[in-house]
């Protein structure tokens, strides 16, 4: 007779699994639209200087800037997030969002 929680432990290591997989794929779609993002917002910051970024939020434009400038955005929380004008430039975006559907970078 097999013992009553014989396939309770693998159960458990493929919802971990499963879990894991899930909260990874939420973080890259996360990313994808903060990126994808319509509007444009110029981020401030007296260390790091300025960069254009998709803006949808100052939350998301804080996001972006600090993404682009590769830091924690805790560290740029005393940033200021101004409305973009022609005169700032393009939006700067990392290459794999530049130029591709989702159809083209996932392959669907």
């Amino acid at each position: 007779m097999a013992a009553p929680d014989a396939g309770v432990r693998r159960n458990r290591m493929r919802d971990e699994r499963e879990r894991t997989e899930n909260y990874r794929r939420a973080k890259e779609r996360s990313r994808e639209d903060r990126w994808n993002a319509p509007g444009r917002a110029r981020v401030v910051h007296p260390k790091y200087g300025t960069v254009v970024v998709p803006h949808q939020s100052n939350l998301t434009a804080i996001l972006n800037a600090a993404e682009y400038w590769r830091c924690d955005w805790l560290e740029i929380r005393d940033a200021e997030v101004w409305a973009a004008t022609p005169e700032d430039g393009p939006v700067v975006k990392p290459r794999e969002f530049c130029g591709l559907t989702y159809k083209e970078k996932y392959n669907v």
